[in-house]
């Protein structure tokens, strides 16, 4: 069970989320289904007859056998209020296919629970396309290939257009036995511009192994431009947590990761799976790596580079501690452009780096039981480089990110001595 000021913070963002569902965009009609024409019917045919820039409100708690396709036309799909609608798979698992085209596309898709299937957002076309999927429960059991809960990618000869995406508070719990290509969250493959945030999601559940990690970002001729930010990894058996691949020679990826707690992946099939794993195979990666909690992995963290290829950025402020493969793994090749400092590493297995200044090797002081914040007199407080935590204003569990002279390693900030053991003042 999660300590209670993280539960009385989730119910706070309920409430957000639930005002931002009552809000229509400006100039759209606000159709509901089941209801009116052209929602008398099915939810696919509402969604077909729903104008550009509509919104479509479910007002039914289901489950409702789905397989929707969004095509080509700006759309926001959401729970009416009052509603917990289900959408459960039927014979395909694409229970919601969204495409952009060749003019600008907005799709929404929000406070939806997907059972048995996924949601997918496809870049079809060459104007740009805009996506949030928000506040959605993806979940499924008993796996064993060939899924991905949540993902943005391409379709078709010549999806060029430009890609603005945001994958934020969503709930993934994917049961798997053991099987290829499972993922949480992934990003693939898009041609054109890609800029977005993957935040305040919460992946859960897992199981014996699967061949991909459980947030995918994998950039190939594109310019892509990701924050990952705030999001709880804590299911077993993905392998490796956030996995950034750059492999196309025209290709860059600039990705900032902060503040994210990654626990329970194992290293099913290389290279390089790991809590956080930076994968520069060509072309130029970029990756900063701020203020995460990397405990109980197989691998911590690993940053590598190919001949020919670029990897820069910084490892700080990260607690990496209890992975029993290795610790902290930076390939020499890497190491001219990629830093560390201010970390602290421990009780892992084997590391292969040169420690940076201000590295701690000492227990961090967990708060213990499966809670991974940090005890009032731990090592890692005060410890950290301020300086890579500008910009960043609150912690994993949205405190203040710096309180007192230094921000603190890891992606808790020890606030009240109290609070920080789990009881209220």
């Amino acid at each position: 069970m999660l300590p209670h000021p993280f539960r009385v913070r989730s119910r706070h963002a309920s409430s957000a989320l639930a005002a931002l569902l009552a809000i229509a965009p400006a100039g759209a009609t606000t159709l509901t289904w089941p209801g009116a024409p052209p929602c008398a019917t099915t939810l696919q045919a509402c969604i077909a007859g729903a104008g550009a820039g509509d919104v479509v409100e479910i007002a039914s708690d289901g489950p409702i056998e789905a397989s929707l396709e969004i095509q080509g036309k700006s759309l926001t799909l959401r729970a009416a209020e009052g509603f917990t609608p289900v959408l459960q798979a039927g014979s395909s698992t694409d229970v919601i296919d969204a495409f952009g085209g060749n003019s600008q596309v907005t799709i929404v898709i929000e406070g939806l629970t997907v059972r048995g299937g996924s949601i997918t957002a496809y870049q079809a076309g060459s104007g740009a396309f805009d996506v949030t999927i928000r506040g959605n429960v993806v979940e499924a059991e008993g796996l064993d290939a060939n899924r991905t809960a949540i993902s943005v990618t391409t379709f078709g000869a010549a999806p060029t257009g430009p890609v603005d995406f945001a994958i934020t508070d969503n709930d993934v719990r994917l049961g798997f036995l053991h099987g290829d290509d499972i993922a949480a969250i992934g990003i693939d493959d898009l041609p054109g511009a890609t800029t977005g945030a993957i935040e305040r999601n919460m992946i859960l559940d897992g199981g014996s192994w699967s061949t991909l990690g459980a947030i995918l970002v994998n950039n190939d001729d594109g310019a892509a431009d990701v924050l990952l930010q705030h999001n709880r990894i804590e299911a077993t058996g993905y392998n490796g947590g956030i996995v950034l691949v750059q492999y196309g020679a025209g290709g860059t990826l600039d990705a900032r990761v902060f503040n994210n707690l990654v626990t329970g992946t194992v290293g099913v099939m290389g290279p390089q799976p790991a809590a956080v794993s930076l994968r520069a195979n060509a072309g130029s990666l970029h990756a900063d790596v701020f203020g995460n909690t990397l405990v109980g992995n197989h691998t911590g963290f690993i940053a590598s580079v190919s001949t020919g290829a670029s990897l820069t950025g910084t490892l700080a402020n990260t607690l990496v501690a209890g992975n029993d493969s290795h610790g902290v793994v930076i390939g020499a090749a890497a190491g001219g452009g990629f830093a560390n400092e201010h970390n602290l590493v421990f009780d892992n297995g084997p590391n292969d780096f040169t420690p940076g200044a201000g590295t701690v090797e000492a227990d961090p002081a967990f708060v213990g039981g499966g809670d991974w914040r940090l005890r009032a007199d731990s090592p890692a407080r005060d410890a950290g480089n301020s300086l890579y935590a500008a910009g960043i204003a609150v912690d994993l569990d949205g405190e203040t990110r710096i309180v007192g002279p230094a921000v603190d390693i890891g992606a808790w900030e020890v606030g009240d001595a109290i609070f920080a053991n789990g009881y209220d003042a």
